[in-house]
Protein backbone atom coordinates (compact mmCIF):
# COMPACT_ATOMS: atom_id res chain seq x y z
CA UNK A 1 0.00 0.00 0.00
CA UNK A 2 1.13 3.59 -0.59
CA UNK A 3 0.17 6.90 0.75
CA UNK A 4 0.42 9.32 -1.79
CA UNK A 5 0.55 13.04 -0.55
CA UNK A 6 0.56 15.41 -3.86
CA UNK A 7 1.79 19.35 -2.89
CA UNK A 8 -0.52 21.42 -5.01
CA UNK A 9 0.30 25.21 -6.18
CA UNK A 10 -1.44 27.91 -3.73
CA UNK A 11 0.01 25.54 -0.95
CA UNK A 12 -2.97 23.04 -1.21
CA UNK A 13 -2.44 19.53 -0.51
CA UNK A 14 -4.06 15.67 -1.66
CA UNK A 15 -3.83 12.47 0.56
CA UNK A 16 -4.69 9.38 -1.24
CA UNK A 17 -4.43 5.58 -0.65
CA UNK A 18 -2.89 3.55 -3.93
CA UNK A 19 -2.57 -0.26 -3.97
CA UNK A 20 -4.66 -1.13 -1.27
CA UNK A 21 -4.63 -4.23 -1.83
CA UNK A 22 -0.90 -4.98 -1.63
CA UNK A 23 -0.49 -5.46 2.00
CA UNK A 24 3.38 -6.75 1.67
CA UNK A 25 4.57 -2.93 1.41
CA UNK A 26 4.16 0.01 2.85
CA UNK A 27 5.43 3.37 2.38
CA UNK A 28 4.04 7.32 1.74
CA UNK A 29 5.30 8.90 -1.42
CA UNK A 30 5.44 13.17 -1.92
CA UNK A 31 7.02 14.80 -4.55
CA UNK A 32 10.93 15.31 -4.26
CA UNK A 33 10.14 19.45 -4.46
CA UNK A 34 7.78 19.00 -1.75
CA UNK A 35 8.22 20.90 1.62
CA UNK A 36 8.03 18.99 4.33
CA UNK A 37 5.38 21.45 6.31
CA UNK A 38 3.03 20.90 3.49
CA UNK A 39 3.32 17.16 3.88
CA UNK A 40 3.21 16.87 7.15
CA UNK A 41 -0.10 19.45 7.26
CA UNK A 42 -1.63 17.43 4.62
CA UNK A 43 -1.47 14.30 6.53
CA UNK A 44 -2.35 15.86 9.50
CA UNK A 45 -5.20 17.48 7.86
CA UNK A 46 -6.79 14.43 6.22
CA UNK A 47 -6.80 12.70 9.45
CA UNK A 48 -3.87 10.31 7.83
CA UNK A 49 -0.91 10.66 10.28
CA UNK A 50 1.93 12.85 10.63
CA UNK A 51 5.98 12.97 9.20
CA UNK A 52 8.83 12.44 11.73
CA UNK A 53 11.18 15.06 12.73
CA UNK A 54 13.53 14.69 10.35
CA UNK A 55 10.75 13.92 7.55
CA UNK A 56 12.33 10.48 6.42
CA UNK A 57 9.33 8.56 7.34
CA UNK A 58 5.71 9.21 8.35
CA UNK A 59 3.53 7.82 10.99
CA UNK A 60 0.22 7.10 9.65
CA UNK A 61 -2.97 6.53 11.69
CA UNK A 62 -4.21 3.11 11.19
CA UNK A 63 -7.64 3.54 11.94
CA UNK A 64 -7.06 6.08 7.96
CA UNK A 65 -5.38 2.88 6.50
CA UNK A 66 -7.75 0.56 7.57
CA UNK A 67 -10.79 2.75 6.68
CA UNK A 68 -8.61 2.86 2.79
CA UNK A 69 -9.24 -0.56 2.52
CA UNK A 70 -12.79 -3.27 1.72
CA UNK A 71 -14.52 -4.68 4.09
CA UNK A 72 -13.76 -7.94 2.50
CA UNK A 73 -12.50 -11.15 5.32
CA UNK A 74 -9.51 -11.46 2.93
CA UNK A 75 -8.46 -8.09 2.99
CA UNK A 76 -9.40 -7.61 6.86
CA UNK A 77 -6.72 -10.86 7.56
CA UNK A 78 -3.96 -9.65 4.96
CA UNK A 79 -4.32 -6.47 6.82
CA UNK A 80 -3.97 -7.26 10.58
CA UNK A 81 -1.14 -9.28 9.55
CA UNK A 82 0.75 -6.42 7.99
CA UNK A 83 0.14 -4.67 11.35
CA UNK A 84 0.88 -7.79 13.58
CA UNK A 85 4.11 -7.84 11.35
CA UNK A 86 5.00 -3.77 11.83
CA UNK A 87 4.45 -4.41 15.31
CA UNK A 88 7.36 -7.41 15.70
CA UNK A 89 9.77 -4.81 13.95
CA UNK A 90 8.91 -2.11 16.20
CA UNK A 91 7.18 0.26 13.57
CA UNK A 92 4.31 0.92 15.40
CA UNK A 93 3.71 3.29 18.08
CA UNK A 94 3.50 2.84 21.56
CA UNK A 95 -0.09 3.20 22.20
CA UNK A 96 -0.49 1.09 19.03
CA UNK A 97 -2.07 3.89 16.88
CA UNK A 98 0.48 4.78 13.95
CA UNK A 99 2.66 2.64 11.91
CA UNK A 100 6.06 4.29 10.23
CA UNK A 101 6.30 3.89 6.44
CA UNK A 102 9.24 5.24 4.97
CA UNK A 103 8.83 8.48 2.91
CA UNK A 104 10.08 7.94 -0.82
CA UNK A 105 10.25 11.53 -2.88
CA UNK A 106 9.74 10.88 -6.36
Amino acid sequence: MDVEVRHEEGGGARVAARGVEDLARLSATVAADAPADAVDGALRDAGAGHLDAGGEHAWLRLSWLRAQGPDAPGWLEGFAGMVSYATSRGWTSEDGTLVRAHVERA
